[in-house]
């Protein structure tokens, strides 16, 4: 009986992973470049403009997400150096609103440095697809004490 509750109560997590991971396949995008939690995020956006739920609503609340305009996503844009102005404006064409004076340069032991940006969550795999552009995580978590 334990361990059927056991099991009952991993489902869910097992669903969201296997959801996030038809999802990766279904996008194309280079699982180097984004993470788990920025793929699961934008899953969730796009589960919550197809069929809104008050229940899913208050998750993405509680992992911290903005809910006031689901089709965008706040993200870490990971970069080995500063954006040069000829990719600013690629990836404002591309609908993303860059936060520039957030840019974080790389130092010894952190090799690449971030900015922050908000992104319309359709334009993922297109951003992904920027040979400059290291990695992509989500912007959007809940602040842990550490």
């Amino acid at each position: 009986m334990k361990r059927r509750q056991a099991a009952l109560k991993t489902l869910p997590l097992l669903i969201c992973l296997l959801l996030v991971m038809t999802s990766c396949c279904i996008m194309s995008i280079p699982e180097e470049k984004a993470s788990l939690l920025l793929l699961s995020q934008i899953e969730l956006r796009q589960q919550q403009i197809a069929e809104p739920t008050a229940e899913r609503l208050e998750q993405m609340k509680a992992m911290g997400m903005y809910v006031d305009n689901l089709n965008i996503q706040r993200i870490f844009i990971y970069l080995s150096k500063p954006l040069t102005q000829p990719q600013i404006e690629e990836l404002e064409a591309l609908g993303l609103s860059l936060y520039l004076d957030s840019w974080i340069p790389p130092t010894g032991s952190h090799p690449q440095g971030f900015i922050i940006a908000d992104m319309p969550i359709e334009k993922l795999e297109k951003l992904a697809s920027k040979d400059y552009v290291i990695r992509l995580d989500s912007a959007e978590r809940q602040a842990q004490p550490q």
